[in-house]
């Protein structure tokens, strides 16, 4: 990519009236594999090159991209955005202003071991058989399972009317392993993922097949499990439990576009709205995560935004747009899915920090409650309200797991689950990649340490 063309276009919007401009180049290749019962249903190699351009005219945004990165289409692409802005700007009653940041020129490459781009697709292909091979062992009980791999390779390059000069390269490895057990009309699923920003050395050591496995003993184990008795209980959440509600019920009231629309932060900085024991950060790093974020997709370089401190509501998530309107400090949160997309608020790896507690002794000090572990999805809204299915549910008693229960899902208010957090574990683990949607896709990672707090319980009456 010759980037001269890019810093080219952004300076010819200022010459047709744009106060501001950028420019966001991305070139991909992916692969995506997936296979159910043993057959391979589904199978592509991709490449994608294109560029969005954004500007800013009379105060309102304008954007559109392009697939054919040449002089004339992205000439043509930047009138486009800009007729967008200037027939947007009629309607907007409150005129778009940036916050300042740094401008700066960097380059920055993921630390890949093994890229896919190298790896042939046939070694992809054996790899998820193999996953696939592992599940059937378990025999007639398995009643469906699939294995899904995907990759992408890419190279993004940024450019604004400002001078910035932000060039990213990486690649993504996902595997998912999705196992239904079933026996005398009884049904039972699990499901474990391993991805990251990494190659393929992130299946060293067998871990296909260690997630094969472990999806297919859980769901097998969990034929004969009962459905527990719903209510309010004293619960331990495993690390992925944690993650999941900490990222979809609590992490999305905190982007800054969602506050400034009204929702249950909206004016609550320097409040307490969690237990001391709980803080909660939103960071680009660590360098493997599925959110890893050097810079956002404005340039910005990112930063740890710490949302909970001790309990305390600190800060909001941000791009230079709702900094400004805010009257803060932008935070690197802007981030588009590609270039067919303009960048919004989003979340990057969203994790609780660690306490003191071993996890063990989290339980053992627990006298009656659950310990959930593992999540099957679920749905939360602007207020922190939320269900979530858990995988699977152990009864404790006196400190000690008793019996083990599926069906079970938990429900209620993030701000009241936080509230009552009174144990936090020394086990921080951030790796439960995933892509979240707000209109458009996002890869996110979360994590924590294991947690005791109260949670709603469903199961049966």
């Amino acid at each position: 990519m010759n980037v001269d063309l890019l810093h080219r276009i952004v300076m010819q919007a200022h010459e047709l009236g744009a106060e501001y401009a950028d420019i966001r180049f991305e070139d991909g290749e992916s692969t995506a594999i997936f296979v159910r019962k043993g057959s391979v249903e589904a199978s592509s190699l991709g490449k994608v090159v294109g560029a969005g351009i954004r500007v800013l005219v009379n105060g309102s945004w304008g954007f559109a991209s392009t697939e054919i990165v040449s002089y004339d289409s992205l000439t043509e692409a930047l009138k486009n955005a800009i007729k967008m802005a200037r027939a947007a700007s009629t309607a907007r009653l409150r005129p778009v202003r940036l916050a300042d940041v740094k401008v700066l020129k960097d380059r920055v490459k993921a630390d890949i071991k093994l890229s896919p781009s190298d790896t042939p697709v046939e070694e992809k292909m054996k790899l998820v058989l193999e996953a696939d091979a592992a599940i059937s062992e378990y025999g007639k009980v398995i009643k469906d399972d699939s294995v899904t791999y995907m990759d992408v390779c890419f190279k993004k390059v940024f450019v604004s009317s400002e001078g910035a000069e932000i060039v990213i390269e990486g690649a993504r490895t996902y595997l998912r392993v999705y196992v239904v057990a079933g026996e005398a009309g009884n049904l039972s699923p699990a499901y474990e993922v391993i991805g990251g920003v990494r190659g393929f050395e992130i299946f060293s050591g067998e871990k296909h097949l260690n997630a094969a496995k472990t999806a297919a003993e859980r769901a097998v184990k969990l034929l004969k499990a009962r459905v527990p008795k719903g209510g309010m209980a004293t619960v331990v959440l495993d690390n992925r439990l944690l993650a999941l509600i900490v990222h979809e019920a609590f992490g999305h009231t905190a982007e800054a576009d969602l506050v400034i629309s009204g929702d249950v932060l909206t004016g609550k900085l320097g409040q307490k709205i969690a237990s001391d024991l709980v803080t909660i950060v939103d960071d680009p790093e660590p360098a493997h995560a599925n959110g890893w974020t050097p810079y956002d997709d404005e340039g910005v370089k990112a930063r740890r935004v710490t949302i909970v401190e001790n309990g305390i509501l600190k800060e909001y998530m941000h791009s230079r747009e709702t900094a400004a309107i805010l009257n803060m400090e932008p935070t690197g949160n802007a981030r588009a899915q590609n270039f067919w997309f303009a960048p919004l608020v989003r979340m990057r790896n969203t994790y609780m920090m660690p306490g003191d507690w071993e996890p063990e002794e989290i339980i053992q000090e627990t006298k009656e409650g659950f310990y959930l572990k593992g999540a099957l999805g679920g749905q939360a809204d602007a207020n922190g309200e939320f269900q979530f299915g858990v995988q699977e549910a152990w009864r404790i008693e006196r400190g000690e797991l008793k019996e083990v229960f599926k069906g079970v899902t938990v429900s209620g208010n993030a701000l009241d689950v936080l509230k009552s957090v009174d144990a936090v574990g020394k086990d921080l683990i951030i790796n439960f990649p995933g892509t979240c949607g707000k209109g458009q896709m996002a890869p996110v990672d979360g994590g924590g340490p294991h947690i005791r707090c109260k949670i709603i319980v469903g199961g049966g009456s």
